[in-house]
């Protein structure tokens, strides 16, 4: 368990976010954009610890690459992670039809034939790109909205923010406790959930699979939900395309009965799963949350050592 964090660092941190959401009311998108861009990349030279995970992740991933193209890269990750944290307070502001004006959405009809499956239907994402985006243009899209898990944010005085923006459209979290059973409720009802897996999981929650070549402890519970369920799998994204211009994207839904009989177990489905979100990274990997600690590995390890076979 982490260290408790004191009432103090919770407020300057909230003080540091009504700054800047007032920054995000006073500028126009572009201006706002050049601020969040200009923030990250300070982030990237200040925040070493962070700095050092996105470093060796970007090592871990792309091997292929020399240190010139993975520094340009990591540039372009925090400048983006800069500007979509600073639009995620604007869209606080946002109503459904401006929020729709501003999308481009792409293969709604993979959602409307997972849902007429009438088993219920999972939407499967990641941080990457506008993820807020993605929940809130789903949530418009899908009558009565959808059930996001989530992790709380560490500070509940943000986590209140955060909460806010996500049901602003009708959208609802899933408690904390029993979340299975809410979870088939849900399905049972004929609605939609919605799991982000691509975060490193705990040990005993979590079962190993390849993502980028290694190994990566994952979340199981979609593909145990799956194996037991049958429900399809709708993978979404939302991608950052330029200031207040966004592309919402729903591809085929991923059906268990569908799949080779060595995919259609808990692990099977977890590790098609990863594979699928890997490959939507790998189209903008810009955009993805390097930052994070997902391998669980500090530099100076092998780089080898956790590497496994893409197909077992």
């Amino acid at each position: 368990m982490g260290r408790e964090r004191s009432a103090l660092r919770n407020r300057v941190e909230y003080a540091a976010f009504l700054t800047a959401r007032w920054a995000s009311r006073a500028l126009p998108p572009p201006a706002l954009a050049g601020l969040g861009a200009a923030i990250g990349a300070s982030y990237l030279r200040l925040g070493r610890g962070r700095t050092e995970i996105l470093r060796y992740n970007l090592a871990l991933a792309f091997p292929e690459l020399d240190e010139t193209a993975r520094e340009r890269l990591g540039l372009e990750v925090a400048r983006h992670f800069g500007r979509v944290t600073l639009d995620a307070l604007r869209l606080q502001r946002a109503t459904p039809d401006s929020l729709l004006h501003e999308t481009t959405v792409l293969g709604r009809e993979h959602l409307e034939s997972a849902r007429a499956d009438g088993r219920g239907v999972f939407l499967l994402s990641a941080h990457i790109g506008s993820w807020e985006v993605a929940a809130l243009v789903a949530g418009l899209l899908i009558p009565g909205g959808f059930s996001v898990i989530n992790r709380p944010l560490d500070n509940p005085l943000l986590d209140v923010e955060l909460a806010r923006l996500r049901s602003s459209f009708g959208n609802r979290a899933l408690g904390k406790k029993r979340i299975s059973l809410e979870i088939m409720r849900e399905l049972k009802a004929g609605r939609v959930v919605g799991i982000l897996i691509d975060q490193r999981a705990l040990p005993g929650a979590a079962v190993e699979v390849p993502f980028f070549g290694h190994a990566a402890a994952t979340h199981a519970v979609l593909g145990r939900l799956v194996e037991r369920t049958g429900a399809p799998v709708v993978p979404l994204w939302a991608f950052w395309e330029a200031p207040a211009r966004y592309t919402v994207r729903f591809d085929p839904p991923l059906r268990r009965d569908e799949l080779p009989p060595e995919d259609r177990d808990a692990l099977g489905l977890t590790r098609r799963f990863l594979a699928v979100t890997e490959a939507v990274i790998r189209e903008r990997p810009e955009q993805w949350l390097w930052f994070h600690d997902r391998w669980r590995q500090r530099p100076g390890r092998s780089l080898s050592g956790s590497r496994v076979k893409s197909e077992e």
